[in-house]
């Protein structure tokens, strides 16, 4: 963005934040949570689709957390989720304005966040899970097959071999060599996350097209709270051979009954909706997340 934005920051946690856009104080939240790289306001459509929650009573809150810019290289889904139940526990509280309805919305590897959080985290600890109402995913590209546009196959069978041997050896925190993290973001990622994102059916790995109905029955099918999935249509991360339409059929046949029917392949959608998409996709997208929203 390049213009300012109004709103409110929120210290949820000790040096951990969120920014509230403006109108704020909804007592309804959509959480939006980014992809690699992404920090506070680096997902152009996010003022669009604050603007359009407000008119239903939704205010639009970004967390920032660990793994925010940079930080996703020495992270992991599950300090991820505990982060973010920290900030739905925060906003259910006195302190944080007593909101009712929150949904998480993940942007990317924010996809596998939000994921994560309803299929995979462990809802016993109070201090690691606070429940949510529902759930959006916008461009769940999977992490593994765009590397294989960054890099050649020796080399990501090469990283993986180097990754594991780190991780038998108890050194799954170590950083990967500077060769192969050069290839993809060129941030420092240890061990343990380059097998997540990288590993056929790694902690990260839950969008990939060649995983079986099986491993998708373990994540749409898990779902206990309404979702929607949102494809980019023209995802510039996503190698273009993939059917994107039977992919997203793929995943409808094995979710639960709480898949919404306005799951779609957004076209003319690049990864973020931002540039290189077509002029009406950014509308059409946040258009139909209000109509999700409404339908629940």
């Amino acid at each position: 963005m390049s213009f300012p934005v109004a709103g409110l920051i929120h210290e949820y946690a000790p040096r951990h934040i969120a920014f509230e856009f403006a109108p704020a104080a909804h007592k309804n939240v959509v959480i939006f949570i980014g992809g690699l790289m992404d920090g506070l306001l680096t997902v152009p459509y996010l003022q669009r689709l604050a603007e359009e929650l407000a008119k239903i009573n939704y205010s639009l809150v970004q967390i920032e957390f660990s793994s925010s810019h940079i930080g996703w290289g020495t992270g992991s889904l599950n300090r991820d989720s505990t982060e973010i139940s920290q900030l739905v526990t925060y906003l259910k509280s006195e302190k944080g304005g007593k909101r009712s309805t929150i949904g998480l919305m993940g942007h990317s590897t924010g996809c596998q966040n939000t994921t994560h959080y309803f299929t995979r985290q462990e809802r016993d600890d109070p201090a690691k899970y606070s429940a949510v109402d529902f759930g959006i995913l916008q461009a769940p590209a999977s992490d593994r097959a765009s590397a294989t546009m960054m890099m050649s196959k020796e080399e990501l069978e090469e990283s993986l071999v180097i990754a594991n041997d780190l991780i038998a050896q108890g050194r799954s925190d170590e950083i990967m060599p500077h060769k192969f993290i050069k290839r993809f973001f060129n941030v420092p990622i240890n061990a343990y996350r380059w097998n997540s994102l990288m590993a056929v059916r790694g902690d990260d790995d839950f969008f990939s097209p060649d995983l079986e109905d099986a491993d998708f029955a373990t994540t749409f099918g898990k779902f206990d709270r309404p979702f929607l999935v949102l494809y980019s249509g023209s995802d510039e991360y996503v190698p273009k051979w993939l059917d994107k339409e039977a992919l997203l059929d793929r995943w409808a046949k094995v979710a639960s009954v709480n898949w919404s029917q306005y799951s779609t392949v957004v076209e003319g959608a690049s990864h973020n909706i931002g540039e290189g998409s077509t002029n009406n996709a950014q509308k059409n997208a946040v258009d139909t997340v209000i109509k999700f929203i409404q339908s629940i």
